[in-house]
């Protein structure tokens, strides 16, 4: 890509400080460069700087989570339901309805719902593809610095916990670009097209050409096995070593520790096929999880609650393998759940999954419902007014003594529930369906919804994929399940009595167009 396009931009920051102030760093500028890096605390404001970045309300921050990516995946429904759905295919350029439905355009009823294209979804499309570009290429310029610095800078081991962390950021980034504008994988080109770059390069002017899917997860495939290599023995979290250095000392689920790498590296490994290499990888993180301080909500932190009667630990941070921190998130999904962000009938509303009821639905997938013991209902759900809008991130109160009581504000990226789930999905094809059946038995006791019963193996993997319906609300992980198994319909929330709606897909609805400027500039595909 032409990186013209993107500033490279470092924060310059100490940690625990404000990081309003940044410095331009531009491409190939040793003097500037290195004027950030002559000190250790220039690293380290460096990382902080890249987890900032990830944050950004247009990336992991809201919308390759629980904004837009759940939109996509149909892990929300708006409360206009069908209506909505053809107001926002039909009348996007009538002027009666356009301010109305424009809002709703990107891109839950856009590629996922007929491939519309309009100024708006491209320009969103375009901020996600720029400041995912704009990390990487910071987190290429880090690992330079870092490969080129002398260790004795650092205390022992350290040096190589950043280097870790920031390739383990580009390796993140990277597959999430590969998972959203690459076609299919298991379409028939779905290995071979090419349609984005893998960017290790820092020379802002330098065209990469496009690579193959193949190609950018060999790489990413190949740097985090060197990651994990290089964690292993010296992450506090697996190694159980300590630091003087305060960025190591604490917090290592809000980075990417090992474990968080073993998961993404599991992850990887299915969105390939890799069954036997996703099993293992994450049955490390599950065998290990509790011993590194990573375990499932319990009855007596789900009983801590706010003057709400709202659990205080909604979000379920004791489960996270890697979370970024923002203190927009709050305010993110109240103005999703209200009239605010999306306009009157975009309203953020429940994921129907996650509903009790009656199975009586007509057509209605087995399993529609959770039992109303499952706990993911009182926990993600919200019971005070606009009630059944998706609550997992929402702080109900402003009292000081509740807010003393919440956790710090955090978005999911990587989680315990989702090592089990790849973990049971790789198991029924490298293991057997009776092991996939036992791993995914253990999550739903957890949950306490109620265990299936069947090692069927086609069976099973329906249930798998409901049960990523149900686990992975607010994650943005739905959406890249079903463009993995390259299911041919994806089911919808918004369903009646007597009808369940159904989007049919193919690889165009899968498959964003990546930004105009991108091809402006020479990319071809």
């Amino acid at each position: 890509m032409k990186m013209k396009y993107i500033a490279i931009l470092f924060f310059v920051t100490l940690l625990g400080t404000s990081c309003k102030n940044w410095l331009d760093v531009y491409p190939k500028s040793e003097i500037t460069a290195g004027k950030v890096f002559e000190t250790e605390d220039g690293f380290y404001s460096a990382l902080a700087g890249l987890y900032l970045k990830m944050a950004d309300d247009q990336l992991y921050g809201f919308d390759l989570t629980c904004g837009y990516l759940d939109m996509m995946g149909n892990a929300i429904y708006f409360g206009g339901g069908n209506m909505i759905t053809y107001m926002a295919n039909n009348y996007y350029n009538d002027p009666t309805f356009a301010s109305s439905v424009a809002p709703l355009q990107f891109p839950a009823l856009n590629y996922t719902r007929g491939q519309i294209r309009t100024a708006a979804t491209d320009a969103v499309f375009e901020q996600i593809w720029t400041k995912s570009y704009n990390t990487i290429t910071n987190a290429n310029l880090l690992i330079q610095q870092l490969r080129e610095v002398d260790g004795g800078m650092f205390e022992s081991g350290v040096k190589e916990l950043l280097l870790g962390e920031a390739m383990a950021i580009r390796a993140y980034i990277h597959l999430d670009l590969v998972r959203l504008f690459q076609v299919p994988y298991l379409s028939p080109n779905g290995k071979t097209a090419a349609r984005i770059p893998y960017m290790e390069s820092l020379d802002g002017l330098e065209f990469v050409p496009s690579s193959t899917t193949d190609e950018i997860l060999d790489k990413v495939d190949a740097d985090l096995a060197y990651v994990a290599d290089l964690m292993r023995d010296r992450d506090p979290i697996s190694s159980g070593k300590s630091y003087l250095t305060p960025m190591f000392q604490t917090g290592r689920q809000y980075k990417m520790n090992y474990y968080a790498v073993k998961l993404l590296q599991a992850r990887s490994f299915l969105y390939r096929g890799k069954n036997q290499e996703a099993y293992d990888a994450a049955m490390e993180v599950i065998n290990h999880a509790a011993a590194a301080g990573i375990h499932f909500i319990t009855d007596a932190e789900r009983s801590r609650v706010d003057s709400y009667g709202t659990p205080v630990d909604r979000s379920c941070p004791m489960e996270n393998l890697f979370a970024v921190l923002t203190d927009e998130i709050d305010q993110n999904m109240r103005d999703a759940v209200g009239n605010t962000k999306y306009g009157f009938y975009g309203k953020y509303a429940s994921n129907q999954w996650l509903s009790s009821g009656a199975v009586s639905t007509v057509g209605a997938p087995e399993g529609f419902f959770s039992a109303a013991s499952d706990i993911r209902i009182n926990l993600w759900k919200r019971s005070v007014y606009p009630s059944g809008m998706v609550a997992k991130y929402i702080r109900e109160s402003s009292e000081a003594a509740d807010v003393a009581m919440y956790p710090r504000q955090a978005v999911t990226l990587l989680k315990l529930g989702e090592a089990y789930l790849i973990a049971a999905e790789a198991a029924v094809e490298a293991v057997s369906p009776a092991e996939g059946l036992r791993i995914l038995n253990l999550l739903q006791t957890e949950r306490k919804g109620g265990v299936f019963g069947s090692a069927d193996k086609e069976a099973l993997l329906d249930e798998i994929l409901l049960e990523i319906r149900r686990e992975t609300l607010g994650d943005g992980q739905l959406f890249y399940a079903y463009k993995r198994r390259n299911e041919p319909r994806m089911t919808t929330l918004y369903q009646t009595p007597d009808l369940v709606y159904y989007f049919e897909m193919d690889d165009n609805k899968y498959t964003p167009d990546i930004p105009d400027k991108e091809y402006n500039g020479g990319r071809t595909y």
